[in-house]
């Protein structure tokens, strides 16, 4: 039968036709304008933010805090064990000079104790335990906010890709999952998380404030270092002309400290700051409806054009036949169609 015969319509169901495969496409550009409309770009690079801080929350920079308190387990005793050693403090040219200039760096090294001290608290205030207790919070509201505001950002490329396939192999759309879709679209459980995430903000100030400035003040004194022990150990006028012989041939104490210094700015305290830094400006006063508007918005657009492509991909599906269709004609009994019956029938 010709193409407007019922037998040619019924064939034809299921077949991708050019028509559906250019409305899957007109459906992925609206989504796009849906993208654009709901401003979800900004909430995906505020859930982007939030993943870095937290993946540096939960690291809490516990390997460079060890490396650091090594140092200064190591400063700490090179310099407490100082006056004991001042013998050592003149070596090679400067040695004749030893009951001179000992005394001096002796006072010097005290002093530098002094302030050493106070570094020791700071660090000591430090606590990565407690930045990776909140990164493990917020991992927790992440691991269900991240991949939906993710997966809205993806869903119009996905659904161009859909009919990209089924432009090339025309039986790829009845396979289309539609129901993930819509479970995406659904945001379960987002409202939930988005409150854990603000429950996390609370008393952070009071963790991130005092912690930035500790570290601001070993890392002073860290990029200091090297040049505050030398300076201990320079050779005061009238004989400062012999400063450069200490440093050629430096006594034990100076360079252990010189190390130790070397090692200590080794160590990258540039993460840390980072995450102080964000968690201060990025997230402490963050308002967390510029996350749940955007995708209730995006997801209430979204969901006329998932519920249109349902009925495309559910078009693309072979219809299902009752088997009631196809049973075997009955044949009449050989009985009833013999004609020497019928014969004496008549």
């Amino acid at each position: 039968m010709n193409k407007h015969g019922s037998r040619g319509d019924n064939l034809g169901r299921g077949r991708v036709r050019s028509e559906d495969t250019k409305g899957v496409k007109d459906l992925a550009y609206k989504l796009a304008g849906d993208f654009r409309d709901s401003k979800l770009e900004g909430a995906t690079i505020i859930v982007d933010r939030l993943e870095r801080l937290k993946d540096l929350a939960v690291d809490g920079q516990v390997e460079q805090m060890r490396q650091l308190k090594d140092v200064m387990k190591n400063w700490s005793e090179i310099l407490n064990s100082a006056p004991d050693d001042t013998d050592e403090f003149a070596t090679g040219d400067m040695a004749l000079c030893s009951s001179w200039y000992a005394p001096k760096v002796e006072v010097k090294l005290k002093d530098l104790f002094e302030e050493f001290r106070d570094i020791e608290k700071a660090f000591a205030k430090i606590n990565p335990a407690k930045f990776q207790d909140l990164g493990r919070r917020m991992n927790k509201a992440m691991e269900r906010i991240a991949p939906i505001v993710h997966g809205m950002k993806n869903l119009p490329d996905e659904v161009s890709d859909i009919a990209d396939r089924a432009d090339e192999r025309e039986e790829t759309l009845k396979d289309t999952d539609t129901k993930a879709m819509k479970k995406l679209l659904e945001g379960q459980g987002m409202t939930i998380s988005l409150s854990s995430l603000e429950d996390c903000k609370r008393g952070l100030l009071d963790l991130v404030e005092p912690t930035q400035r500790n570290l601001e003040k070993v890392q002073t004194f860290v990029s200091e270092a090297h040049d505050k022990f030398k300076q201990a150990f320079e050779v005061p006028c009238p004989c400062c002309c012999m400063t450069s012989y200490v440093y050629d041939q430096p006594s034990r104490c100076l360079t252990e400290l010189l190390e130790n210094a070397d090692r200590a700015l080794d160590v990258d305290l540039q993460p840390f700051f980072e995450l102080l830094r964000g968690l201060k400006d990025d997230y402490s006063d963050l308002d967390l409806n510029r996350v749940s508007k955007p995708t209730n918005r995006f997801a209430a657009l979204a969901t006329e054009r998932v519920d249109r492509l349902d009925k495309i991909v559910a078009g693309a599906r072979p219809s299902r036949i009752s088997p009631c269709c196809f049973r075997p004609l009955s044949v009449t009994s050989p009985e009833r169609s013999d004609p020497a019956s019928l014969k004496l029938q008549a």
